[in-house]
């Protein structure tokens, strides 16, 4: 079959993209070492689960599918070269997007890659790896090729990872609501009992004189070990988070930060929904609580800003500084625990994070969460799996 579609000009001719220039029209006769390149190559395809593939750029119907087909979804080859054939077996929750992708990058792009997952024949769910490149004449896209690479068991990989980091950060968030609880709970209040009973012995102690100022002395010191247990207990695990919300817990940490003089924080929050997730404002408070520090601890700013709002469905970050900034493209942002501490919560929560910095001209952190209610996403399950019957009954081509 493969040596079939080598004679035929329309079509790929197993690997053609491999060794012909792109968009190169002419006879191809392959010479014995060419033919021995074509099984090599072929052999290679079957034992690394990647399919190539080729397709009409303006429907989007295959013409050309290589022998890894059937045995890598289960459907027979001549499925593939059905009207609408990728639009129906590409997951309900991906098709949208990579159907637009595709058309995009169509038009903009000579080569692109998209990540997607595809319905087998027997049902199971495989994520692939497209790269595509793009065929034009007259700077139109006429045809698209590529390669389908199998990719489900790095996916599996990677969903095991980010389990594994998200059961670790909430175990980190217990542990320290415990020892906050602990502190405030039981230490503090020790040390709150200590102060009352030194201050009742000062007013006992008449002599010698000089007894009484060390009383006060003691006094002092235990009111001010207490209020740092008291501020370890907040930065451990703040009960304003838990109790008054995002906004709170965000100006209540600016102002502790102002008023220890290191750092003047301006805080501002607008348009905050009146609901927002435990996940999500942890998350984010945890993002202001590392910023802020890190203002404090390497950049050497004297002012920040925290500015935290909704948008149109999203809540949005940002925290900046004036202090010395960096080069982003130094590495730090790799090598810093703090950054890869922020990464990690936010892909539980499905932020994104971009670091603006420059040397000496300071620093501005920004982040998008997206904020959506259940009934907004049930809506947007529903149209999706509308559209998805749509394309299938009517088999239309993208």
């Amino acid at each position: 079959m493969v040596n079939n579609l080598l004679q035929e000009r329309t079509m790929p001719r197993s690997l053609r993209l491999l060794v012909c220039d792109e968009g190169t029209e002419r006879d191809f006769r392959p010479s014995e070492s060419e033919r021995t390149h074509e099984e090599r190559l072929r052999l290679l395809l079957e034992i690394t689960n990647i399919l190539p593939w080729e397709a009409d750029a303006e429907s989007g119907r295959f013409t050309y599918v290589g022998e890894p087909a059937v045995r890598m979804l289960g459907y027979p080859t001549e499925r593939w070269y059905e009207s609408g054939f990728w639009a129906s077996r590409v997951h309900p929750d991906d098709l949208m997007r990579a159907a637009a992708e595709r058309l995009n990058y169509s038009k903009t792009k000579d080569s692109y890659d998209l990540e997607y997952r595809m319905i087998a024949r027997d049902g199971r769910t495989v994520w692939f790896q497209d790269i595509v490149n793009v065929i034009r004449r007259g700077g139109q896209p006429t045809i698209i090729r590529g390669f389908l690479i199998d990719i489900t068991e790095r996916k599996r990989t990677e969903e095991a990872l980010v389990n594994l980091s998200g059961r670790l950060i909430n175990a980190q968030e217990e542990e320290r609501k415990r020892i906050a609880r602990e502190l405030h709970d039981d230490l503090n209040q020790r040390m709150a009992l200590l102060s009352i009973e030194l201050e009742q012995l000062a007013q006992r102690v008449q002599k010698p004189r000089n007894l009484r100022p060390l009383v006060h002395s003691l006094q002092t010191k235990a009111q001010e070990i207490s209020a740092e247990i008291h501020r370890l207990s907040y930065r451990l695990h703040p009960s304003k988070l838990d109790h008054l919300g995002l906004a709170a817990a965000v100006e209540s940490l600016c102002n502790e930060l102002s008023g220890s003089r290191k750092l003047k924080v301006e805080s501002r929050q607008t348009g905050l929904p009146a609901h927002v997730p435990k996940d999500v404002r942890l998350c984010l408070f945890r993002i202001v609580q590392e910023s802020l520090r890190n203002c404090v601890k390497h950049s050497g700013a004297r002012r920040a800003r925290v500015v935290l709002e909704g948008v149109e469905g999203y809540l949005r970050l940002s925290v900046s500084d004036d202090g010395c900034g960096f080069d982003t493209d130094s590495g730090a942002l790799e090598r810093g625990l703090g950054f890869t501490s922020m990464r990690e919560r936010l892909r539980l929560v499905g932020g994104r994070l971009q670091i603006y910095s420059r040397p000496s001209r300071g620093t501005r952190i920004e982040i998008w969460v997206p904020l959506k209610g259940e009934a907004e996403t049930e809506q947007e399950v529903t149209s999706l799996l509308t559209s998805f019957r749509d394309l299938k009954d009517g088999r239309e081509g993208l």
